[in-house]
């Protein structure tokens, strides 16, 4: 069989941005693909009608769309680079009509504001969405002429920012100081824009009714620091009048749900603090009482490089809420009702990443075993899949199956897997490549991973497991709170080890380590410690909580919740947990790749601890990617992301 390599990439569709009609008679999905010469992402239409597959619409660098109804679908078009420049220059997005049956293409409006299609409220409405600072309002609600004034006034400022707030910027967003999230409502037939809060309050979490009358919400005026807690309001769309429902700031809301009762998903962040599993509560006269104790998580946490554009993971069908649940490596889809009875409907040996009704049987987008993304049905307990968009990029190749490798500890088990080479053989001598996850609070599954088949088939044995601080066992096992280093440390080293002893070919001269984020961290904290790895590769990486706290857009708050500590009262303690105190130790030849639109592990984290490295003599590189953010591995750039699979390999191999 032929090996899978870096550039089958290109090969690859990735779905997302998953939708029904409003009658759930038709589906429609995002099909993406990376295009090499330029260098962006292509996105393309596509429905389920009538049993059949059709694209519609190759919408290029855009995905934005909503149905209308059963045969009208608007989406965020425009019909060459030109009219999509000359927009994005005036601050517009026109918006076009698509008829299904008729196969047309008709101009709707334009806006003038780059709004988010949300949801359509009924025939004659729409729900928008923008991110504003309050004087951008003039935008859609001044004169053309105080609006050219304004846009000109834009960029001759653009060479500053003005922060007041933190956090002041946010990857993969840039600079969002002064910005809230408003929300408006289109008037299809007047062309109006009514918006529906003052310009100063910034819209969190929302959901319309069932009825759409209503939208509950959350959110708040303005802060100078962001918190996470929220009150729970009521807004009635035909008068506008707004009520508070929850008049209290304890807890951190992540859904409110109309099951005939309100039912609000949330955490009181106490024991386990912010990555503490939510929990179900009804929402009755001003209280939030316990539906259900629910334990797991609530999502998809399981890592992939093979997925771009996402898709809801949830929807409400009468009066059960569909959800997704992360249960040590896979996914689970789950409903609860308005009683709190909870459902376990179909464990997928895979990741479930989207999931709507359609047809009276859920259409969910999934990773099944080593397969990349389909559209599947899952109807009787069972799913079968209705799209084989990706067949062909692993056609007559070697695709390495994950074998299980269990931790055996003392009340709990650590749970992780190796890719071998193709024709694996007892009697030759292989190297290793220990692969790290990202979150922490996230998990490796047993779906595809394009960076480890890549090795795998450069020959390397690839091993990755799930650590204490890893999701999917619940908020104990997730809880390494003060802990960095330490425990997580030990799993890692441990897991190691017994891959070593079970596969025991494993040339132990040649041992890798690699990581993105918590991974990096990990990489980096490795080094310091252990000298058994003969060269590593830390990517977006954490090497200094001090520093990360006052310069990453979650820093003030993660890294305080994460080390247990705050960076001046309690400084030895955040530096103990810090890897950029052990570099002195760090004989080991290492490589750092980082991003300079990086705000979540912002590139200064790299630069210490590489300055440190090189000045020690030590066998160091640092690769800078330009314009790149956090989500380089998975969804920057196609040539960023081959050069960044491309530098690992090589460095490995040069070790």
């Amino acid at each position: 069989m032929k090996k899978v390599e870096m550039n089958d990439f290109y090969k690859f569709n990735f779905l997302g941005n998953l939708k029904s009609s409003p009658k759930n008679t038709v589906a429609a999905w995002i099909q993406s693909k990376p295009i090499e010469e330029e260098n962006e992402y292509h996105h393309d239409l596509y429905v389920l009608q009538n049993q059949k597959v059709d694209k519609v619409k190759s919408l290029k660098t855009n995905f934005d769309y909503i149905f209308i109804d059963e045969n009208c679908m608007l989406i965020d078009y425009q019909k060459n680079n030109q009219e999509r420049n000359q927009l994005k220059e005036k601050y517009k997005k026109t918006f076009y009509y698509y008829y299904l049956n008729e196969k047309k293409l008709e101009k709707a409006f334009v806006l003038n504001v780059p709004f988010k299609l949300e949801k359509l409220i009924d025939s004659e409405r729409i729900l928008l969405s923008a991110q504003l600072k309050v004087e951008d309002h003039i935008l859609y609600e001044g004169s053309e002429l105080a609006r050219d004034e304004y846009i000109k006034s834009i960029k001759k400022n653009k060479v500053y920012e003005d922060i007041n707030e933190i956090p002041y910027y946010f990857n993969g967003r840039g600079f969002s100081s002064g910005q809230n999230k408003q929300l408006f409502v289109y008037h299809i037939k007047s062309k109006q824009i009514k918006r529906l809060f003052e310009p100063a309050f910034s819209v969190d979490i929302f959901t319309l009714s069932q009825d759409n009358k209503s939208l509950y919400f959350t959110g708040k005026y303005a802060e100078k620091v962001k918190t996470f807690t929220s009150k729970i309001y009521q807004l009635i769309l035909q008068s506008n009048k707004i009520d508070v429902l929850y008049n209290h700031l304890d807890y951190r809301i992540e859904k409110i749900l109309d099951l005939n009762s309100i039912v609000v998903v949330a955490s009181d962040m106490i024991p386990y603090g912010i990555n503490q599993n939510s929990k179900f509560y009804r929402l009755e006269h001003g209280q939030l009482v316990l539906l259900n104790d629910y334990q797991d998580s609530i999502g998809n946490s399981i890592g992939s490089d093979c997925r771009l554009l996402a898709s809801s993971q949830s929807f409400i069908e009468g009066n059960q809420w569909y959800f997704m649940s992360t249960v040590n490596d896979h996914s689970q889809l789950l409903t609860i009702d308005e009683h709190g009875q909870l459902n376990t409907l179909y464990t997928m040996e895979g990741s479930i990443d989207g999931i709507i009704m359609n047809q009276n049987r859920i259409l969910m987008i999934g990773m099944k075993e080593q397969n990349l993304q389909e559209i599947y049905s899952f109807s009787g307990n069972t799913i079968s899949p209705l799209t084989s968009v990706n067949k062909n990029p692993f056609k007559n190749k070697y695709v390495a199956k994950p074998k299980e490798v269990i931790l055996k500890k003392e009340g709990f088990d650590i749970h992780g897997f190796v890719l071998l080479p193709q024709g694996f053989n007892p009697n030759i001598k292989y190297p290793m490549i220990l692969d790290i996850h990202g979150g922490p609070k996230t998990v490796y599954g047993k779906i595809y991973y394009h960076e480890m088949q890549v090795w795998a088939n450069q020959g390397f044995v690839v091993a990755f497991c799930n650590p204490r601080g890893s999701d999917g066992k619940g908020n104990e096992f997730a809880d390494i709170r003060g802990k960095y280093g330490t425990i997580d440390y030990a799993d890692i080293m441990e897991f190691t080890d017994q891959v070593l002893v079970e596969y025991t070919n494993i040339d132990q001269s040649r041992l890798y380590v690699t990581g993105g984020s918590y991974g990096g961290f990990m990489t980096n904290w490795i080094l310091g410690h252990s000298h058994r790895f003969k060269a590593a590769a830390s990517q977006r990486s954490i090497s200094n909580w001090i520093s990360f706290y006052g310069t990453s857009d979650i820093g003030y708050y993660f890294a305080s919740d994460q080390t247990a500590g705050h960076p001046i009262l309690d400084f030895d303690q955040l530096y103990e947990q810090s890897p950029i105190k052990y570099a002195m130790n760090v004989q080991t030849p290492l490589l750092f790749i980082h991003s300079d639109e990086d705000y979540r592990c912002p590139i200064e984290q790299a630069q210490q601890f590489y300055a440190i490295l090189k000045t020690r003599a030590i066998d160091t590189k640092l690769i800078w990617f330009k314009g790149e953010n956090h989500e380089l591995s998975r969804s920057g750039k196609p040539q960023g992301r081959i050069k960044r699979l491309n530098e690992i390999s090589q460095w490995f191999e040069s070790h």
